[in-house]
């Protein structure tokens, strides 16, 4: 979880502009960090990053929620293969 927890995090900071900290399994869309165009960045570079191809459905608020949440949708896409 380490290597994406940093990547994901320096992402948000970078290109969202977020400079705080971020607890993996706080929720970004309910604390401002995210909105709805954000999502669509992350899921984004997630694809191009960590090498997965996400569907239609993987773009939903569960799964770009919160970091934890993201790490799991990575995860199970690279298993996925």
């Amino acid at each position: 979880m380490a290597n994406e927890l940093v990547a994901l995090r320096e992402f948000i900071a970078d290109n969202i502009g977020y400079d705080g900290e971020i607890d993996p399994d706080v929720d970004l869309l309910e604390n401002g960090i995210l909105d709805s165009f954000n999502v669509v960045e992350v899921a984004m570079f997630v694809q191009q990053q960590f090498g997965i191809e996400l569907q239609g459905e993987d773009v939903t608020r569960e799964n770009f929620a919160k970091l934890s949440t993201m790490i799991s949708l990575i995860r199970m896409r690279r298993a996925d293969g």
